[in-house]
């Protein structure tokens, strides 16, 4: 006759996490193994977990937990799955997902709205500062260029002052030659007078000599099944 077991019950901690979409019961369940866990669920919708494993000494280790499983989930979805780690995961999904916490959503859309202002006003200071640069360019170019006019001027006027100054000087040098010819003209002239005065008089002073003429010049996984 085998000897009957002596137990060691033991209530494992858990914990009941909540999002928008589902429930889910963890249970840490240490030195546990998947084939020494029982999960259940009755048509009262009571969610019950149980497991024992063997200690050393012949004695075993067991526990038995039920849970209510919250309303609005969907008993027909619910799910277990064990960890490696020894953690009891079972998920119960919402019929209807929870609809977003108002005051989040609003938090969201307001930080999706400064986010939004921040970048506009970042394409507006970079297009202000575009047409600043362009505005600055346009100014030295125009200064550029007007320097090079004021300087082509400036050359013009040279040059025509440089041609005004050559006709001058050579009005100046003209005129000078044409009053040295004027002046060895009128020299010559008066030497001829004084000549002919002179031959004149020598005419009148001798009676013998003969008369002459002067010459002309011009850019999730399913319920454990066991």
């Amino acid at each position: 006759m085998a000897a009957a077991r002596t137990y060691v019950d033991f209530v494992p901690s858990h914990d009941l996490v909540e999002d928008r979409g589902k429930h889910t019961l963890v249970v840490n369940l240490p030195g546990f193994k998947k084939e020494h866990l029982r999960v259940q669920i009755d048509n009262y919708g009571r969610l019950r977990v149980s497991g024992e494993r063997q200690l050393e000494g012949g004695q075993w280790s067991r526990f038995r937990k039920e849970f209510q499983v919250p309303e609005g989930c969907d008993a027909g979805g619910i799910r277990a799955r064990f960890e490696k780690d020894g953690v009891l995961n079972v998920t119960m999904p919402r019929l209807t997902p929870l609809e977003d916490d108002p005051k989040a959503a609003a938090d969201a859309a307001a930080d999706a709205e400064a986010a939004r202002l921040a970048a506009a006003d970042a394409e507006e200071k970079k297009r202000r500062d575009e047409m600043e640069e362009d505005a600055r360019k346009r100014h030295a170019g125009d200064e550029e260029e007007h320097a090079s006019g004021e300087g082509e001027d400036a050359h013009h006027q040279a040059v025509q002052a440089a041609s005004a100054g050559r006709q001058a000087y050579g009005f100046a040098r003209d005129r000078s030659r044409s009053g040295m010819v004027r002046a060895l003209l009128l020299a010559v002239a008066v030497a001829l007078v004084g000549a002919a005065g002179l031959y004149a008089r020598y005419r009148s002073m001798d009676p013998s000599a003969e008369s002459e003429t002067a010459p002309a010049d011009g850019a999730i996984v399913s319920l454990f099944d066991y």
